[in-house]
């Protein structure tokens, strides 16, 4: 039975929502593609038949799918097996991505504040504590202070932004940081799909409390070390693994 362009379509829309949420190598990625593929499509096929169609249409692909599990359901099913293979990332692995994560938050810190470091030098600010020095804000005119105020301001909030949402965007976005990327871990739900944003803000909650993210990792090293999951991941359902490339 001939399907049509737009029912494929359909089936291939589906079949990425499943397949986004899967970490693992690409060559057992394309397999699992191919038996969705399979599935979703003889699945479309008898229901074109019931209504007597030739050719599978758009309606009989939502149909299908209407009678299927979602995505979420049926990404778990098939990481279900592969989870078990998954090394866990450790103290020492997990620390040293947290770092360099540190180093490019500085470092976007820094370049927010660049336009205030900028027109503070415009203005000539004096740096040294010489014999008839003047405070260097006192020939400041209004509209100086003016600009300084909203720099100052603009950088602070860039800054909070950068804060709070590097993590949140990062691993919900895309499961991992840049330190994760470099050392090749994600995050991931402990079912083996990927997570979230709310996984993602749960799971960061101490990194913006520096007391808690001590006791948090105390946590981990205490009582869930064989886990290698801090309190906050047990929380969240999250852990954080190597990824094997294929």
């Amino acid at each position: 039975m001939e399907v049509s362009d737009d029912a494929r379509k359909i089936i291939e829309k589906r079949i990425n929502k499943i397949l986004k949420k899967i970490e693992i190598p690409e060559a057992s990625k394309n397999e699992i593609k191919l038996e969705l593929i399979s599935t979703y499509t003889e699945a479309a096929i008898a229901k074109a038949r019931l209504r007597g169609a030739v050719n599978v249409e758009p309606v009989d692909v939502l149909a299908a799918i209407e009678d299927s599990e979602d995505p979420e359901e049926t990404a778990a099913m098939y990481m279900a097996s592969y989870v078990s293979t998954l090394r866990r990332a450790g103290f020492w692995w997990r620390l040293a991505a947290y770092l360099i994560d540190d180093f490019v938050l500085w470092v976007l810190f820094f370049i927010v504040t660049v336009p205030t470091l900028a027109y503070l030098f415009v203005l000539r600010m004096p740096f040294s504590n010489s014999a008839g020095y003047q405070p260097w804000f006192s020939s400041l005119i209004s509209a100086d202070i003016v600009i300084l105020v909203w720099l100052g301001l603009a950088s602070l909030l860039s800054d909070l932004i950068i804060l709070f949402g590097y993590y949140l965007f990062m691993e919900g976005h895309f499961g991992y940081t840049v330190g994760k990327y470099l050392l090749g871990l994600r995050v991931l739900r402990t079912n083996g799909t990927k997570i979230g944003y709310r996984e993602a803000i749960l799971r960061n909650i101490p990194k913006y409390l520096s007391f808690l993210i001590i006791v948090d990792v105390l946590i981990m090293l205490i009582f869930f070390n064989r886990e290698k999951q801090r309190g906050f991941d047990r929380i969240a359902n999250t852990m954080v693994v190597h990824i094997r490339k294929a």
